[in-house]
């Protein structure tokens, strides 16, 4: 029996994150989010009202994880996927966003949610990770072989740069897109590439974890390369620590060719360690491989202290979403990119 369309309509209502529920009370400025849709050309209710007709709650909801808060739908997930929509239906041609979180926020399953709910939408998109673009098993274990952590990916340095490049060039110029696929579970959680991603899109995205931080100014206070609050650094973490700022100028030039760059920023910068144990676990439970024990706990390690927190915790975007430990959405900012 179908619903009658006014009590579906209340269910909807009463489903959004900021109706003042008990259980759905959410701590993000609601005139935060009105002006960033604003700059999209969605008046507030309109924008609401568009969701609500699309079931915007449940939209492609297999995708989403058990417990995925609402704010982080309405507040973060229906906002991109707007700003994707708008950029698709401008004259601007093909358009590359970017997200960048520290791993284990979410921002796999978020690109999962998105291309599917894209699909849904008659919008053309394709999401692609950073870590797809991982070296070759043999390149990378060479890349990665004299670093502090012995960690076998990850760092600035493991990419095929030239590779991204010209699959940026190659869409750009045809709609077509030809990347390569990086399966974390091979070579017992080492990771190798397990084919090629063959697609056309009018819109890619690209994530990763250190998505548009650029190097340090040598003119910024030189204590932001020291001491993380109670980590302290080795002697040879400070050493590959200026490697890995020398091996993030190669991905300047990708950087500047995003178009539209997401930030999903954590507050406490910590909680990404025990998402990162999170997800390893998952992994090895789903797929019987995974970083475990020492090698994940030097994973976890090299997050905290390969890259300063400074730079990740303040990459140059177009919009900031600030959340906290529980994956919860405190603020919603427009920012002034530079694109430097």
């Amino acid at each position: 029996m179908n619903k009658d369309p006014l009590d579906f309509r209340k269910e909807q209502i009463n489903s959004l994150p900021w109706i003042h529920n008990e259980n759905l009370k959410t701590a993000f400025p609601e005139n935060n989010l009105a002006r960033l849709l604003a700059q999209l050309g969605w008046e507030y209710s309109e924008w609401i009202d568009y969701w609500m007709e699309n079931n915007g709650s449940n939209l492609a909801k297999t995708f989403w994880p058990s417990g995925t808060k609402l704010d982080w739908i309405w507040g973060l997930a229906l906002p991109l996927l707007s700003d994707i929509q708008h950029n698709q239906s401008s004259e601007n041609g093909r358009r590359l966003f970017g997200i960048s979180a520290l791993p284990g926020c979410g921002k796999t399953c978020l690109g999962k949610w998105l291309e599917a709910s894209a699909k849904i939408l008659g919008i053309s998109l394709k999401v692609l990770s950073l870590d797809d673009f991982y070296l070759p098993s043999d390149e990378l274990d060479l890349a990665m072989k004299d670093n502090p952590w012995k960690v076998p990916r990850g760092l600035p340095g493991s990419h095929s740069i030239e590779l991204l490049d010209s699959s940026i060039d190659n869409w750009l110029s045809s709609g077509q897109i030809e990347a390569p696929q990086f399966d974390k579970a091979l070579r017992n959680g080492s990771g190798d590439r397990s084919g090629w991603i063959k697609s056309h899109a009018d819109i890619l995205l690209i994530e990763g974890w250190f998505l548009g931080c650029y190097p340090l100014d040598h003119s910024l206070d030189q204590l932001k390369m020291g001491p993380i609050n109670s980590i302290h650094l080795t002697s040879n973490e400070k050493e590959y620590r200026s490697k890995v700022q020398e091996k993030l100028q190669s991905y300047l030039s990708i950087w500047k060719r995003i178009d539209k760059l997401w930030h999903i920023r954590l507050i406490d910068f910590d909680s990404s360690s025990y998402w990162k144990v999170e997800q390893e676990t998952k992994m090895l439970r789903t797929r019987g491989a995974a970083l475990k024990g020492e090698s994940l706990h030097s994973f976890v390690r090299m997050i905290q202290t390969s890259i300063p927190q400074h730079s990740l915790m303040n990459i140059d975007c177009d919009v900031r979403i600030e959340i906290n430990k529980e994956r919860e959405i405190l603020q919603i900012s427009l920012e002034n990119r530079m694109k430097r």
